[in-house]
């Protein structure tokens, strides 16, 4: 069905209608749909149109958290202006490369809890109006390798709570866009010096940074706190790695010296 993006000067508007050909992807994947335009009652100029993904990510403001669609990964569907008579439909095929990095929505078949969100926006700038816009979600899901740490956690007894982004950089990782995911477990009866522990993908070209941040549980004698590791695997090797002897080692030093 046809979206009233706005109304521009005139009578009418124009109306857009994204089809996005799969309802899924996987990060490095690309997003292929149809961009339909059609204008009101007047002849409509369109200096540009535009996809790009979003995804709900949260800021630190002084002391307060706020949540704000971040968009990433924007191509240019059709530069250089579109003409619209009026009641006319113009098709507008397109491609969307999935960055790497983009944040998961879906592990082991389900949908992540929490608050991450992704979603395919499509931007029409009208000559004379506001931009005028039109969101389609979409599934993104768990690369091989994030599948098997997830089910490595589990399994080494951490149970997964929710799945957030947030907006910043970790240093010493591969990181190029503006924000990161973190996804939380509870603690685990077999690491009792972990009180939870939040894990974050950063992905790149030829390998993957998988970041295990725990938090201390606070004791009789000392306060909590948290420590962070950075594990670094190239695609080639993530299937052969032993991962539960990997994270135990991780998971262990992550522990160590905590009473």
């Amino acid at each position: 069905m046809f979206k009233k993006l706005l109304a521009a000067v005139g009578v009418g508007g124009v109306e857009v209608e994204t089809t996005l050909r799969e309802s899924g992807v996987q990060p490095g994947g690309v997003v292929e749909g149809v961009i339909r335009l059609r204008s009101g009652e007047v002849e409509q100029d369109i200096s540009g149109v535009y996809v790009e993904l979003v995804t709900r990510a949260e800021h630190e403001i002084g002391d307060d958290e706020v949540d704000a669609m971040r968009g990433f990964g924007r191509v240019a569907v059709q530069e250089g202006g579109v003409s619209l008579p009026p009641g006319q439909v113009v098709e507008l095929p397109f491609r969307l490369p999935v960055p790497v990095e983009t944040p998961i929505t879906f592990y082991n078949n389900a949908h992540l809890r929490g608050k991450t969100q992704v979603a395919v926006r499509t931007v029409v700038d009208v000559r004379g109006a506001v931009d005028a816009t039109d969101t389609d979600p979409i599934g993104v899901g768990a690369l091989p390798v994030q599948h098997l740490v997830l089910q490595t956690v589990e399994s080494l007894g951490f149970r997964l709570l929710s799945a957030d982004v947030e907006a910043g950089r970790i240093p010493r990782t591969r990181q190029s866009l503006p924000f990161y995911q973190e996804i939380e477990f509870s603690g685990s009866p077999n690491y009792p010096r972990l009180k939870q522990l939040e894990v974050t993908f950063v992905a790149g070209s030829d390998g993957m940074d998988v970041v295990l941040e725990s938090e201390k549980k606070a004791g009789l004698l000392t306060g909590g706190g948290d420590r962070l590791n950075i594990l670094s695997v190239g695609y080639d090797q993530a299937g052969n790695l032993d991962w539960p002897a990997e994270l135990h080692k991780v998971l262990d030093s992550l522990g160590q010296g905590w009473l």
